[in-house]
Order: C-alpha cells, then sequence, then structure tokens
C-alpha cells in the first residue's frame, strides 16, 4: 500500500514537471515578444533624450551669439549698460527665435514716433546738417522748425547657423525709411523710402580665431564696444541720427578680416568703399574765383565758374552713372580706403575695459592740365570704454587725427580742396567725442557728451597773366581757410548775390538726455527718451570776418520694441 501511494505521489510529480514544461514551452515566444518590445521603448526613449541633449548642447551654443546680438542692438541704441533679462517672470508665448532647417532666425527693431524742435531752420528730418547750420546772414537764421517723424522705425534679422564643427556663418540686415527719393515730400502722402542700413554676412572659425565680414556695415574707423567685429560698432546714445559732431562713422561697403591674437587682443583690416567729398576755391574780396570745378555749381551762389570747363579745371568726376544718383558726384578713384585696428579688452578689478588704436590711408585723386594727379591721407585713430562704476557709470572716448577724413565725422567738413596747380588738397581735421553714460536704474540711462570736429587751414596764392583760361590777370586765393576768402555776406541778411564763403573751421556740440524703459517684459519694450543739444558751427577768418552758426534742439522719441 505504501509503495503504491508512493508511486502514486511521483507519478503525479512527474505529470506536473510535464505540464510546467508544456506550459514554459509554449509561454516563452510571447515572453521574449515582450521583452523585444520593452527594448525597443527603451530605445525610442532613448532616442529622445539624445535629441533633446543635442538640442540643449545648440542652445548653449548660440548662447553668446545671443547676447552679441542683443549688444549690438544696445549698441545702435547708444546704451553701454549690462544686458538685462527680459521676460522673467513667464516663457513668451511666441519664441525669440525661428528655425529654418539648420538655420536660426533672429527678429529685431522697433516702431519710433520722433521729435525735433530746432531755433534755426534747417530743412531736415531727424538727422541733422551740422555743416548746413545757418549764419547770422542766412533767412533760415531768422526761422526754426518743428519735425515729427515715424521714418526711423527699424527692422533687423539675423540668421545663424553652423556649418560644421568649427564655423559659423550669420547674416545680418538692417532696414528703416530713411530714404528720400524725388519724388519723396511732405505735401500730402509724405511718400518716403524704404532703405537697407546694414547687411552684411560674417563667417567665424574659432579653432582659428577668425572672422571674416562682408558687405555694408559701420566702418571700421569708428569705435567698438569691445573687440574688432561689425556687430559690436558703438554709436553715442543720442536720438540725432546723424549722431554729434565729434563722432567718426560711415556705412558702407567693405571686407573685413578680424583675428583673435589672444584672450584678450583682436587685430582688424579693412578695405572699404572710398569717396571723396571737395570743396572748391572760394572767391576772394575782389570778386576773383580761380579755376573752379569743371562742370559743377559755384561755391557761392551767383558766382561764376572762369573758364567753363576747359582742360585746365579741377576736374574730381561726373555724377552718378548706372545704379547711382544722378544728381549725386561718384569722384574718381580705384583705391580703397584701407583701415587697421588693435584693440585689447583686458579684465582689470571687477570691469572690463577696451581699448583700441587704429589708422587709415585714404587716396585721392583728380584730373588736372590733361592728366591725372594723386595724393595720400593717412588717419590715426583711438578709443576707450571704461566702466567707471560697473553697471553705473560708464564713459568713452574716440577720436580721430589726420588727412582728408572730414566725410568719417557726423559734421561732414569736407575731406578735400585743391592747390593753385590744380592737385587736389586734403583738409588735415581733428575728431573727438566724449561722454559719460549712467545707469541709475535697470530701466533708465542718462548721460552727458561733448565733441566737436575741427579743421586746419592750408591755403596758397597764385598769380594768373591774362592769358590762362580767360582769367582776369592778378593773385588768385587757393586752399582752404584763405583769408582772402569773401566772408562779407555772412554779416547780415541783404542781397542774394552777396558772397558768403564761410568755410568751416569747426562744429562743436554739447548734449544731454535719458531714455527710460516703461515697460519691459515678455511683450516686449516700451522706452521713451529725450536729448537736448546746442550746437556751434565757426568760420575761418576771411575778408570781413569770422562768423558763428549756432543751434539749439530738442528732440523726443517713443519705441515700441516688440522683439527682445
Amino acid at each position: 500500500m505504501k509503495n503504491r501511494a508512493g508511486g502514486q505521489g511521483l507519478t503525479k510529480f512527474l505529470a506536473g514537471v510535464s505540464s510546467a514544461a508544456v506550459f514554459a514551452a509554449f509561454c516563452a515566444p510571447a515572453l521574449a515578444d515582450d521583452t523585444k518590445a520593452e527594448i525597443q521603448a527603451l530605445k525610442a526613449q532613448l532616442r529622445h533624450l539624445e535629441q533633446k541633449l543635442e538640442a540643449q548642447a545648440q542652445a548653449q551654443k548660440k548662447t553668446q551669439q545671443e547676447v552679441e546680438h542683443v549688444a549690438h542692438a544696445k549698441g545702435q541704441a547708444g546704451v553701454i549698460s549690462d544686458v538685462h533679462p527680459i521676460g522673467s517672470n513667464g516663457d513668451a508665448p511666441w519664441p525669440a527665435k525661428f528655425y529654418y532647417k539648420a538655420v536660426t532666425i533672429t527678429p529685431g527693431g522697433f516702431f519710433e514716433f520722433a521729435t525735433v524742435n530746432r531755433d534755426h531752420y534747417i530743412g531736415a528730418d531727424i538727422a541733422t546738417p551740422f555743416q548746413n547750420i545757418p549764419y547770422p546772414a542766412s533767412g533760415a537764421s531768422k526761422n526754426g522748425e518743428t519735425r515729427f517723424s515715424p521714418r526711423r522705425s527699424r527692422f533687423t534679422l539675423k540668421t545663424d547657423a553652423d556649418l560644421d564643427e568649427v564655423t559659423h556663418a550669420t547674416m545680418y540686415l538692417a532696414t528703416d525709411f530713411l530714404g528720400a527719393g524725388q519724388t519723396a515730400n511732405l505735401n500730402q502722402s509724405d511718400s518716403f523710402n524704404f532703405r537697407f542700413r546694414e547687411l552684411y554676412t560674417q563667417v567665424d572659425r574659432k579653432d582659428l580665431g577668425l572672422h571674416v565680414s562682408a558687405g555694408q556695415a559701420y566702418s571700421l574707423i569708428g569705435l567698438n564696444s569691445r573687440g574688432t567685429e561689425a556687430a559690436t560698432f558703438l554709436t553715442p546714445p543720442v536720438i540725432d541720427d546723424q549722431y554729434m559732431p565729434g563722432f567718426t562713422w560711415a556705412r558702407q561697403p567693405g571686407v573685413r578680416i578680424s583675428k583673435e591674437v589672444t584672450k584678450d587682443i583682436e587685430a582688424a583690416f579693412a578695405i572699404e568703399n572710398f569717396q571723396t567729398t571737395y570743396i572748391g576755391v572760394g572767391t576772394d574780396f575782389l570778386g576773383h574765383q580761380g579755376p573752379c570745378l569743371a562742370g559743377a555749381t559755384a561755391v557761392v551762389a551767383g558766382a561764376t565758374c572762369s573758364g567753363g570747363s576747359l582742360p585746365g579745371l579741377y576736374n574730381v568726376g561726373p555724377v552718378g552713372g548706372s545704379l547711382y544718383n544722378s544728381l549725386n558726384p561718384v569722384t574718381y578713384g580705384s583705391v580703397p580706403d584701407m583701415i587697421g585696428k588693435v584693440a585689447w579688452d583686458p579684465t582689470l578689478f571687477d570691469r572690463t575695459i577696451h581699448v583700441e588704436v587704429g589708422g587709415m590711408l585714404r587716396n585721392f585723386t583728380d584730373r588736372v592740365f590733361w592728366g591725372n594727379h594723386t595724393t595720400w591721407g593717412s588717419n590715426i585713430e583711438a578709443g576707450i570704454i571704461i566702466p567707471i562704476i560697473p553697471k553705473l557709470l560708464d564713459f568713452q572716448f574716440s577720436g580721430v587725427s589726420g588727412l582728408g577724413n572730414g566725410r568719417y565725422g557726423a559734421a561732414q567738413i569736407n575731406d578735400a580742396t585743391f592747390t593753385w596747380s590744380g592737385g587736389a588738397q586734403p583738409i588735415h581735421e581733428r575728431q573727438v567725442m566724449v561722454g559719460v553714460t549712467a545707469h541709475p536704474t535697470p530701466a533708465t540711462d542718462v548721460y552727458v557728451f561733448a565733441g566737436g570736429e575741427f579743421a586746419s587751414k592750408n591755403y596758397t596764392f597764385a598769380a594768373w597773366p591774362k592769358t590762362v583760361f580767360g582769367t582776369v590777370p592778378g593773385v588768385y586765393a587757393y586752399g582752404y581757410g584763405n583769408p582772402a576768402y569773401n566772408n562779407f555776406g555772412c554779416a547780415f541778411e541783404g542781397p542774394t548775390t552777396a558772397t558768403c564763403v564761410g568755410q568751416i573751421k569747426d562744429v562743436r556740440q554739447v548734449t544731454t538726455g535719458f531714455w527710460h524703459n516703461f515697460y519691459d517684459g515678455p511683450a516686449g519694450k516700451i522706452r521713451v527718451g529725450a536729448q537736448y543739444s546746442y550746437t556751434v558751427k565757426d568760420s575761418f577768418t576771411g575778408y570781413s570776418g569770422a562768423y558763428k552758426g549756432t543751434e539749439n534742439m530738442f528732440f523726443t522719441s517713443l519705441r515700441y520694441i516688440p522683439f527682445n
């Protein structure tokens, strides 16, 4: 009986093992399928995490470019203060950047309504032609003007792309509505032109510390906030779109190469578009005027150019041809302006300063006496930016001195005049600007600036016999700032035929103003500003003396900046 029971137990045990084996064999494929699915799900999650990490890495790589873009935008507004976080209370409803394939697109710009009041009429919008400030004899000096303008409203677009692990490409576009074709007027429709201010591309090689840019940008001869690249050009914080006398600037096509020499030192060289602003010889106190610009209007209304357009006259080039405005001269010359600069940005104690020195070489060409006449002008440049009290008070200085730099100055004193032999004679000029900007609150900037442009006289006299180009025999005055030039008509308002040569000796300005952000959040910024400036234009002493024109100006600006 016991053996039978034991045999039955063994039989049951073997049957159970067999059943389990059959069950396991049946379920094994299902378990394998579940495991495979879990592995696939884990792999998908891993790929998702890798994509998120890659996106985060790309965002971190672009952080520096974003800071540079914001710094550039603040430089355009003339603010040296640190960048403040925007929209920190919550996420913006739309992204600040957009993406097309591998390209990051960053929009920018602002709407502006600006006003200007001048106590002496110039007939200008918010960019003041300082060289046209009237002398007392002008009827314009007896009238003032007030202008309203939304034309500086600006749109900018910046693209960034990594071409490979070490190469980055950028494109920058800035536009406004300050263009004015011949049909633009204030009569009824106020139809002014859309134009671009800047349009350039830059390629960076971070392994070489090399930056190459090409296109239209602010000139290398002007002050940078750091380094030597186009995006760090610094404008004064004024509302006047011509900025202020003493500020050196130009927006023009060119090619620039910048090289990071060390961590704190950067060197650059640029070739930029050439153009020369000439001023002809003046009429002396006897009413004589030496041979003047061939085919050009006389320097003084009502005066005549001796001899018409004979070969011996000063021929500096025809007016614009294809794709240029036919009313504006395009001067002779084939040598671009050449500019070099070295910048140093050390961190001293708890602040980073910027120091730069540079130079510019220019070529001047005219045609006279059946031949070309060429001369050169050289200039030196220097600038410094110091945070006197970090995040509270900034100081800046910039200056240029040399021959033939006039068109780079905001006051637009001429580049060159002419010698008695007809050759181009570059005018020596010094441009200086100094200022401080205070940041009493994160939303407020207050500034005080002073600047000036100072030309040097350089003149000669020549005796012409009667047989030369039909001139009256006698001694003629040439050059710039000649004391024999007739300034009699600058003294009082009188006949339109009265002569006022009034060549500019200097243009000086002191100005103060503020900017304040009333709103700064996810929806952008609302910024208001005001500026007062006092400008003086002095003439060289001529026949009947030296004369002065002054201008008191008051500007306001309301800006909505939707793209932070």
